[in-house]
């Protein structure tokens, strides 16, 4: 019989008080483990038969307690509920220095789209497959590869490409689950862990299509998840405002400086 014997190290529990929201679902994963067992041993039939995975690092016992907090409640696959498409990699030899804003892994963060150095000659494709390649409103990018598993959520239809480590995810039914809920859980800590021992045991970190689609997502009840949905575009419009008045301080410090000289 072969086993495996996986040492991991286990943080002490923080407990966060957050009735209803998604971030208590987040602290639950966090403070699963209260006992210190930080070892796990696997036979053959249970770990490689099963998962055709060798990599000790999988086995860890902070990703099969988050599996089963998961599976606890009531989720449905990131597969079905989401049409995901790919994107393109032209390579560097179409790089411009103006056209088509390319979008990299990058220039992508939970908060936004940061600006492209890097641009794409639209005479390289037509009008159809511009249409499919720009993202589109309440459509979620995720990236798979390198920083693996950032997910922003798009407030306006944008005319960029993005790169092909970049998926781009379309809901199937908002009256099932709400774009900017989705894209939270796929922010969070629990989605985090994952990732985390999908992409495990190789040197690049890469986050493969079919894993991505087995993703668990809670499915909490609409009202709830409207009212999460409401508060993230608020912090967003807060955001905003926040850099906007920031800009202004400046600009008039630095008016005032110019002055005394």
């Amino acid at each position: 019989m072969l086993q495996y014997r996986i040492s991991t190290k286990v943080a002490p529990p923080t407990i966060v008080s957050n009735t209803g929201g998604a971030n208590s679902f987040a602290q639950e994963s966090c403070n699963a483990n209260t006992q210190p067992i930080n070892y796990a041993i696997k036979t053959l039939k249970e770990s490689f038969l099963k998962t055709s995975r060798l990599d000790s690092e999988y086995y860890q016992t902070k990703y099969e307690q988050n599996e089963h907090l998961k599976k606890s409640k009531h989720y449905a696959r990131l597969g079905d509920l989401v049409e995901i498409k790919k994107s393109i990699e032209p390579g560097s030899e179409s790089y411009r220095t103006s056209g088509i804003p390319f979008i990299r892994v990058s220039n992508l963060s939970h908060f936004g789209i940061n600006q492209s150095e890097i641009y794409l000659d639209s005479a390289d494709f037509n009008e159809k497959e511009l249409k499919n390649l720009y993202p589109k409103k309440d459509m979620i990018l995720l990236s798979k590869d390198g920083s693996i598993g950032l997910a922003y959520c798009l407030e306006k239809d944008l005319e960029c490409i993005t790169s092909g480590a970049i998926l781009h995810l379309q809901i199937k039914d908002k009256n099932l689950i709400l774009p900017q809920y989705l894209t939270l859980i796929l922010n969070s800590l629990t989605t985090k862990l994952q990732a985390e021992r999908d992409s495990g045991g190789s040197i690049i970190a890469h986050w493969k299509l079919d894993e991505i689609k087995n993703v668990l997502i809670p499915i909490l009840n609409k009202q709830i998840q409207q009212t999460i949905e409401s508060k993230i575009i608020q912090s967003f419009a807060l955001r905003t405002e926040a850099k906007i008045l920031l800009e202004k301080a400046k600009a008039k410090v630095e008016c005032a400086i110019a002055d005394e000289l």
